[in-house]
């Protein structure tokens, strides 16, 4: 079942609609989101609380395109580890396991 929750952020109430066990980590992205605008705020005092939202939200995205990134190629290892292992399994005397690429 899925629930309504109201968040504020930047003094506006926002209506989201989350299913059961999600609740938490709504609250804790919007706690975050909220220490990141403030933070923004406070590093450009001059911007907006639209634009200190719009840096808040880069911000917050950066590392999770680098995690992204680090997934991939932990992959393409892991892949080639595989590939690796697999050939020397098939070249092992006695082997029954057929090679596979």
């Amino acid at each position: 079942m899925s629930d309504v929750r109201v968040l504020n952020i930047l003094g506006r109430n926002y209506s989201i609609r989350v299913t059961d066990g999600e609740e938490e980590t709504l609250a804790r992205a919007a706690k975050l989101l909220q220490a990141r605008v403030k933070e923004s705020q406070l590093r450009f005092s001059q911007a907006s609380s639209q634009e200190a939202l719009v840096m808040a939200a880069l911000n917050l995205c950066v590392p999770l395109i680098q995690q992204e990134q680090r997934l991939e190629a932990a992959e393409v290892r892991l892949g080639d580890t595989l590939g690796r292992i697999r050939q020397q399994l098939a070249a092992a005397p006695g082997s029954t396991e057929p090679t596979r690429r």
